[in-house]
């Protein structure tokens, strides 16, 4: 068996377990914790393609997200008539860090960080992120600090810029994240 076989027979594997799909930061993780013995790399490049090379297996029904064909119809159990929990910033942060990796390609390392660990709500990014040059590339680029805000309501934007703004001392790129519509989605809709 090829790696390349033996890395998407272990996705699938663990596709299999998950019938709402993982994002592309978990898939590649639990991949590469599964055969630790492969290279980083070929684990992510192998796992990024998963669902161009299998499209009549894998499906990417959201951007990062990959899903089984046979899970796409499925309306898990946990979720079908139960009554939707509030959602909150940090169930954005971790699937923003895997964006930012995965899909965007703007990291190589994010992690969810969040709250207010430094004491200090202008200098806690909510996702902070690393981009570095690989020790394989041939040429070397400068280490960058990317950092996010994530907000969900329309009320904290203004405050959620200056956060971002802030962030801007310390990183090289700032990311503002909401899930707010702030215009009419349609001509004449107020």
């Amino acid at each position: 068996m090829s790696i390349q076989e033996e890395i998407d027979k272990t996705a699938l594997q663990i596709l299999g377990e998950a019938p709402d799909g993982l994002r592309f930061g978990e898939l590649w993780r639990r991949v590469h914790d599964a055969l630790p013995q492969l290279n980083e790399n070929t684990v992510f490049t192998t796992v990024s393609t998963l669902a161009t090379r299998r499209p009549k297996e894998v499906t990417r029904p959201a951007r990062g997200l990959y899903l089984l064909a046979s899970f796409e119809h499925v309306v898990p159990e946990s979720t079908a008539g139960a009554v939707p929990s509030k959602i909150t910033e940090e169930r954005f942060y971790r699937p923003f860090a895997d964006w930012l990796i995965g899909d965007l390609e703007e990291c190589t390392r994010a992690i969810a960080l969040g709250g207010n660990r430094f004491k200090d709500k202008w200098g806690t990014p909510d996702v902070i992120g690393v981009r570095e040059a690989k020790k394989s590339d041939i040429i070397k680029f400068e280490t960058e600090i990317v950092s996010a805000e994530v907000k969900l309501d329309a009320a904290s934007l203004i405050t959620a810029f200056g956060q971002a703004c802030a962030y801007r001392l310390f990183s090289h790129k700032s990311y503002l994240v909401s899930t707010v519509r702030v215009g009419p989605s349609r001509p004449g809709e107020a």
